[in-house]
């Protein structure tokens, strides 16, 4: 989460917040995640695909390197956990 962008993870399904916009995916909807670390400086970018082709992305920002790592181990986790196999 940074100052205007948010991904949250949860039993729910996953929610992306862009600039005050927030879209919920829930996970029976939900095909894959994917990411990628992006931009000059630390961003994560993170992609959700559905079932039905389409995609939804959000790009979070931080200023520390420890905590970007966190933000991608955390992903890893919810991912392995709410879509094993996928």
């Amino acid at each position: 989460m940074d100052r205007k962008n948010a991904i949250v993870a949860d039993i729910e399904g996953i929610s992306l917040g862009n600039n005050g916009r927030t879209i919920h995916l829930a996970w029976p909807t939900v095909h894959a995640v994917t990411y990628a670390e992006t931009g000059r400086g630390l961003g994560l970018t993170v992609t959700v695909r559905l079932a039905d082709g389409t995609a939804h992305a959000c790009r979070v920002t931080t200023r520390d390197e420890e905590e970007l790592d966190d933000w991608i181990d955390q992903l890893i986790l919810a991912r392995e956990h709410f879509l094993p196999g996928r």
